[in-house]
């Protein structure tokens, strides 16, 4: 098996890809379509959420996991390890003076 070089210099030359106008039984407005669009799974439709944000993956220890969901469900039955998370990023890019969004806003109000 034949191993990738491991520099491409200049020889790579990536083109911007014009999005493709969605069809009319996708059941999305080609106007309100997010900038990270992407076409949904076969036999399934994306969550918009999942259209407008960009998912990034983080290895966690088991144990830092478990204690993460132990301490979530201590925290009440609708606190998920993802908003802790998310509000451990927020804090930490506050003080380090970074402001940007790290959230995702629902599209739809929250149930109470």
């Amino acid at each position: 098996m034949a191993r990738p070089p491991t520099s491409y210099g200049a020889s790579v030359k990536l083109k911007a890809q014009e999005p493709e106008p969605l069809s009319r039984d996708s059941g999305v407005d080609a106007s309100s379509a997010g900038a990270h669009q992407q076409t949904p799974a076969p036999g399934g439709r994306r969550r918009p959420m999942e259209t407008r944000s960009d998912p990034t993956i983080i290895y966690l220890h088991p144990d830092g996991k478990y204690e993460l969901k132990r301490y979530a469900l201590a925290r009440g039955p609708k606190v998920k390890v993802h908003d802790l998370l998310i509000e451990a990023l927020e804090e930490w890019a506050q003080r380090h003076g970074i402001d940007a969004r790290f959230r995702v806003p629902s599209e739809r109000p929250r149930r109470k």
